[in-house]
């Protein structure tokens, strides 16, 4: 079976039309979920913008690299790539999770955790329609 079939349409004379797919608009709002959460990273990474925890620094500047990533691998329309946006999301929001010990929970962090939350279910669905 062909990889995106999910997503495609018959168009007529037997072609496909995938820009009107289905899938489409959650895969558009998943992109974006990413890029919030990049954009967030991204930001951390030039300033320390939580307090008390040093945030500046190429570990975050990475991160939000790989929801950049996450937002391209979601047009790729493949299983493969859908699972790895989904365990890079769930694995982020388990290190937020793991690292609050002695570190406040603030609005950035939760806002940043909203869009991943929201990226890994969307992600769930996507996967699910298959």
């Amino acid at each position: 079976m062909d990889p995106g079939a999910e997503d495609a349409e018959p168009l007529n004379g037997g072609g496909r039309l995938e820009s009107l797919s289905g899938a489409l608009p959650l895969r558009v709002l998943g992109a974006a979920l990413a890029l919030i959460a990049a954009g967030i990273h991204f930001a951390l990474s030039l300033a320390d913008l939580i307090p008390n925890e040093p945030t500046r620094g190429p570990g975050f500047a990475l991160m939000g690299l790989g929801y950049v990533g996450c937002a391209v691998a979601l047009f790729g329309r493949r299983m493969e790539y859908d699972v790895l946006v989904l365990l890079y999301a769930v694995g982020l929001v388990i290190a937020y999770a793991a690292s609050r010990g002695d570190l406040p929970i603030e609005a950035i962090g939760l806002t940043s955790k909203a869009a991943e939350i929201g990226l890994a279910a969307l992600t769930i669905v996507l996967l699910r329609r298959r």
